[in-house]
């Protein structure tokens, strides 16, 4: 298994590990006496009793001298027995100590609030999911209770107010889902001004410096991009969903590797995918170009997929974990949430990640306390004495696969910056204008009709 990296958050790295396979004894070879001294090719087997009798093949002292070396045999025969009794002591008080579950944070300050979102989470119906609410709650947590839900709240309230002024001075139909989606699109793309109040609104920018936030995870929040007015791929297409939430427009998240987008369609059942990093329309092609979308995560509907209502919840109890592993990191909370979001998308890649991560934290913290490296061959083939430890292995060795038969591939940081780089290609960039000037004309002309 490569290394597992997603969007969301730096994930574990770690090498898939087997136990070595029990060595077999080696098959020694049958030799007879070859007939040396016995012409007749006979086997002459002496009497093993002899060397108790005193014949006068085996002297008395050579007598004496055997049965000292049988009684040492049989004294050293019996120590390793005891060392044996000893060792397995040892093992099964070893045993009796392992914690096979990860230690808790919930004495440090700050995971309350966690649990708190947890709670009000679960008691979520999907049609009545709020993105906006939801999303907030999950980025308070993070900053302990201390934003201001009513001053949220004002903000995107606002900005839906600019965006229907917007829409109406521009004469399009507020009606009509694709001509919100399209100014939705020129509200994150384009400077707009309004003629009635002045108000203007600048188009949002990407930010390049730790867009994965692995320095301040706060760079991954929609209450960030709104302060600085830059995103990256998890901040801006969640700001979308919120403001088509507030202007009841239907728009949907999709995910490729490392990257998120969004997707609606127009009135006759065309589907249009939107990247909002530079402010583009993107094709099918483009996407798939990147080169890490294996034929099994299309058919196992990983990527390039609407997320349905329980599938985009499934993703906030990600986003809530991801928030509390770089706070505080991974405990059996983690694995509560995780466990959440599978029951609600089983093939969700993003969880499925941090699934492997908890699962191989779990294993290496359960190594530690018996004392095995478990990237040391020699020494994992010590755990066979562990039934739990193995099957915790044995865990770590199925969700690794889990993941590859999903058709995941991990997609290295230089090339998804290669991937983004390569919209600015020519033939892209004509799409992208294309399919702009096609959606302009659409809108206008549906708007004059109405």
């Amino acid at each position: 298994m490569k290394t597992i990296f997603f969007f969301l958050i730096p994930l574990f790295t770690f090498s898939q590990v087997k136990i070595p396979s029990v060595q077999q004894p080696t098959q020694m070879q049958h030799c007879g006496n070859q007939g040396l001294g016995n012409p007749n090719n006979i086997n002459v087997v002496p009497n093993p009793m002899n060397i108790f009798n005193g014949t006068d093949e085996t002297p008395k002292r050579q007598q004496l001298q055997n049965e000292k070396l049988i009684q040492q045999a049989n004294q050293s025969e019996k120590q390793k027995k005891i060392q044996m009794r000893e060792i397995y002591a040892d093992i099964n008080q070893t045993k009796s100590n392992i914690n096979y579950n990860l230690p808790s944070y919930s004495n440090l300050s700050g995971t309350s609030y966690y649990y708190e979102v947890y709670d009000r989470i679960i008691q979520i119906d999907t049609n009545s999911l709020s993105v906006k609410d939801i999303n907030f709650q999950i980025e308070n947590a993070y900053f302990e209770n201390k934003q201001d839900k009513a001053q949220f709240d004002q903000i995107i309230k606002n900005l839906g107010d600019f965006i229907i002024a917007k829409m109406k001075e521009l004469k399009y139909d507020i009606e009509s889902n694709v001509a919100k989606n399209f100014m939705l699109f020129q509200f994150f793309s384009e400077t707009l001004q309004l003629k009635s109040n002045g108000l203007k609104h600048t188009a949002f920018q990407y930010d390049f410096d730790d867009y994965m936030g692995v320095k301040d995870y706060s760079k991954m929040f929609v209450s960030k991009l709104l302060a600085t007015k830059t995103g990256q791929c998890h901040s801006l297409p969640l700001l979308y969903l919120i403001l088509a939430e507030q202007i009841n427009a239907e728009a949907f998240l999709a995910f490729s590797p490392n990257h998120s987008y969004i997707r609606f369609k127009d009135d006759i059942g065309k589907w249009y995918n939107i990247e909002l990093i530079n402010g583009m329309f993107s094709t099918t092609s483009y996407i798939l170009q990147s080169g890490y979308i294996k034929s099994e995560a299309l058919q196992n509907k990983i990527y390039m997929q609407n997320l349905s209502k329980k599938e985009l919840l499934s993703q906030f109890y990600v986003d809530l974990a991801n928030g509390y592993v770089h706070k505080f990191g991974y405990d059996e909370f983690v694995q509560k949430l995780i466990t959440k979001a599978l029951e609600l998308y089983p093939n969700s890649i993003s969880a499925n990640m941090i699934q492997s991560n908890l699962d191989t934290v779990r294993f290496e913290y359960v190594m530690q306390q018996i004392g095995i490296n478990p990237r040391k061959k020699e020494e994992l083939q010590n755990i066979r004495s562990f039934s739990q430890a193995v099957a915790l292995l044995n865990k770590v060795n199925g969700q690794y696969n889990f993941m590859d038969n999903l058709g995941y591939e991990h997609m290295p940081d230089e090339a998804y910056q290669n991937w983004l780089q390569s919209m600015k290609e020519q033939k892209h960039v004509q799409d992208n204008e294309a399919i702009r000037k096609q959606f302009k004309g659409l809108v206008i002309k549906k708007s004059l009709k109405n």
